[in-house]
């Protein structure tokens, strides 16, 4: 007899903790479920309206390109959007291609107007291309060259007459991207994002949303609109330790816009040297004493400035990225490190996060992109230079006419 009162009091728990746990895996799995219903309408209205554009516009040249599959989110954006405005550049009609989407560690083919609506206005999906190219009516061209006049070489290719161009090869690769070839697009592209770039509705949804929950003020409202002023800070921890100490052997720079001359005085002390891993490690992947100093700047300068959201990756297999936020937010909120740092205004008021953004059942997949509109939207941006979401961040935040130094690359 008592053998078995043993075993059922390990069992019991045991059978409870079995009960919680699928309870917990089935729950995790509704909420994450990707909107299938919304991408199914969505792919069904972009094939809609490609083919309406092709009946209404008669004479007109497109251009297909070799998209970047399953790399993050502004990994892809970015790349995409370089490639719509190069189109536009050499009066092509763009032909976009669905996001290749991994965030529940599966590849998921999921529409590009669910995320960026701009991007696929006059222009045409994929799935209509055959359509008015038929492949014997299609030029196949290669335009990558190892020279940083690569933006040059593109727009004289698909310039030519060709009325239908696929680009078989990777135009712009890593080491363009971290090169000064970059600096020759940044004009027009800023025009570009003033002009093209739009999120869909399923994210300024999201956003609007999160700024009301969290009493957050963007920088273009007035002064008299409900919630706070905010800096944003992106803190790029999760994985990016090991991919910093490769970068700091190899001896590699910033990233596409960050490496822009005028973003110079934004980057915090000491300057960058490739050359030397312990800047490269200081930037990169920086002591959380490192970014203190870089939010402790902007709030001493500006004491109206006590509201603090920082964008991370924290998640179940990173959980010291939530362990640095709230260091972070214990020191920011504290009173006499604030008055030792030199702030008049007294500490931070409100520290939120990535975690708390209140998204709904089925919009997880467009968390990445509130966070990146969330800090475009603020008045001070703290970013990393290594990071394509901070470079994302400072391109549209430059493209809507914002300041350097509103901007600070930790």
């Amino acid at each position: 007899m008592p053998t078995v009162i043993l075993n059922q009091r390990i069992i019991r728990p045991l059978l409870l903790f079995g009960f919680a746990l699928s309870f917990v895996i089935f729950y995790l799995y509704v909420a994450y479920r990707p909107p299938i219903a919304l991408y199914a309408d969505l792919f069904e209205a972009e094939t809609k309206e490609s083919k309406a554009l092709l009946h209404n516009e008669i004479g007109n040249k497109y251009v297909k390109f070799k998209q970047l599959q399953g790399a993050g989110f502004n990994n892809q954006a970015q790349e995409i959007m370089l490639y719509h405005h190069l189109a536009l550049q050499t009066s092509r009609i763009y032909v976009y291609q669905p996001l290749i989407w991994r965030p529940r560690g599966e590849d998921a083919t999921v529409p590009l107007s669910a995320f960026m609506r701009g991007l696929t206005e006059g222009a045409i999906s994929e799935s209509v291309f055959d359509e008015v190219c038929p492949p014997d009516e299609v030029q196949h061209v290669n335009l990558r060259i190892e020279d940083t006049d690569q933006w040059k070489h593109a727009i004289e290719i698909l310039s030519r007459k060709h009325r239908c161009i696929v680009v078989d090869d990777k135009v712009f690769t890593w080491n363009f991207l971290s090169s000064s070839g970059i600096h020759a697009i940044w004009p027009g592209f800023q025009g570009y994002i003033r002009h093209h770039f739009k999120w869909s509705d399923n994210v300024l949804a999201i956003v609007n949303r999160t700024e009301t929950t969290l009493n957050l003020r963007p920088q273009s409202a007035p002064d008299s609109a409900p919630g706070a002023p905010y800096i944003a800070l992106h803190l790029r921890r999760g994985d990016f330790e090991d991919h910093c100490k490769f970068l700091a052997a190899t001896h590699e720079g910033f990233t596409t816009w960050a490496t822009l001359p005028l973003l110079q005085p934004a980057v915090l002390p000491p300057a960058l040297d490739t050359y030397n891993a312990t800047t490269v490690l200081a930037h990169c992947f920086p002591a959380l004493r490192r970014v203190l100093g870089a939010i402790s700047a902007h709030a001493r300068a500006r004491p109206h400035l006590r509201a603090l959201h920082v964008l991370h990756d924290g998640a179940w297999d990173h959980p010291g990225v939530f362990l640095a936020f709230y260091k972070l937010a214990e020191a920011l909120t504290n009173a006499p490190w604030a008055e030792a740092e030199g702030w008049t205004g007294g500490p931070m008021t409100s520290v939120t996060q990535s975690a708390d953004v209140p998204v709904k059942r089925g919009e997880y997949d467009f968390a990445v992109c509130v966070d990146v509109e969330l800090a475009a939207r603020a008045e001070v941006f703290v970013g990393n230079g290594y990071s394509s979401l901070s470079t994302q961040v400072v391109a549209l935040r430059l493209g809507r006419g914002g300041k350097v130094d509103d901007i600070t690359l930790y």
